[in-house]
């Protein structure tokens, strides 16, 4: 997982990223939660870019959505138990 922002990019004044470039869990996260009406598509010398977010809404959505879903999954794991916590449990039960 990568839990750190990527670059931006500017052309013309315009700073976006391209979501195609982003690490792969930021793009399935962002495609699945982010509104679809935000993507803008850029003309980079005479070539359309689709695909792009502007930096602010990336950004946005970086710390609110996705850094989110990260502490909690930090989180989660913490307090899952792991085969050996089961058995050191069970191994207590059984004693006791």
């Amino acid at each position: 997982m990568n839990d750190m922002k990527v670059n931006s990019s500017i052309y013309k004044g315009i700073q976006f990223v391209q979501v195609n470039a982003l690490p792969s869990d930021q793009k399935d996260k962002l495609l699945s939660t982010i509104n679809r009406e935000l993507l803008i598509k850029i003309l980079i010398d005479g070539k359309l870019v689709g695909n792009c977010l502007q930096f602010k809404d990336y950004e946005t959505w970086f710390d609110n959505i996705y850094q989110g879903d990260q502490a909690i999954n930090r989180n989660t794991k913490v307090l899952q138990n792991t085969p050996e916590d089961e058995l050191v449990s069970f191994a207590m039960k059984t004693t006791s």
